[in-house]
């Protein structure tokens, strides 16, 4: 849990900076872009809603970005063989508590961190389970492929956990529209 405590908190505090130099530039853009669309009688195509999310995404990725390239491990390895890592970390649990939260960070922490990936392209773009967990399977290859040169940790592990996570997010974005799409119809129907 103390792994998951400092990542959050790691996740958190090293990327605000980068969001506090690139939200007044994305801001700049897609003011200009709506301005555009409001030019071309477009402006009932604008959902505030929408435009919020999106910049939650957008504040999400630099987050992202800052932790997978900014933010050294201090290791350059490359790990090629599936379930190696995560093979060896439970054969030594029982050698050693302390592997036990480093498991835990290793499948939680790539799993949770592409959980918002699978919301975000659901929500933002209605992609389908297919295209989402694909999205996510691209944007983690793109992650662990441009950290090959980096002093960075390049795992075929973190690919398939992340992807798992976008498919994750998918499905719970999913469930939760349908839960608030019953909920309402209750609701309506006893009132």
């Amino acid at each position: 849990m103390n792994h998951i405590i400092k990542f959050a908190y790691s996740f958190l505090t090293d990327g605000l900076v980068y969001v506090f130099q690139i939200i007044p530039i994305y801001i700049l853009a897609r003011l200009l872009f709506l301005e555009c669309k409001i030019k071309n009688n477009l402006a009932d195509k604008i959902r505030p809603e929408h435009e919020f999310v999106l910049f939650g995404f957008v504040i999400y990725l630099i987050l992202l970005f800052t932790q997978t390239f900014v933010v050294n491990s201090g290791q350059n390895e490359i790990r090629l063989i599936p379930f190696d890592i995560i093979i060896n970390q439970i054969r030594s649990m029982n050698e050693n508590d302390d592997t036990y939260g480093e498991f835990m960070f290793n499948i939680l922490g790539n799993i949770g961190v592409f959980v918002p990936i699978g919301i975000f392209l659901k929500y933002l773009f209605g992609k389908d389970l297919m295209h989402t967990a694909l999205m996510g399977f691209y944007i983690s290859l793109v992650i662990e492929t441009v950290q090959l040169p980096l002093d960075r940790t390049s795992d075929i592990d973190d690919l398939i956990l992340n992807t798992i996570g976008a498919v994750i997010g998918y499905l719970l974005f999913v469930i939760f529209r349908k839960l608030i799409s019953v909920l309402k119809k209750a609701y309506l129907k006893h009132t």
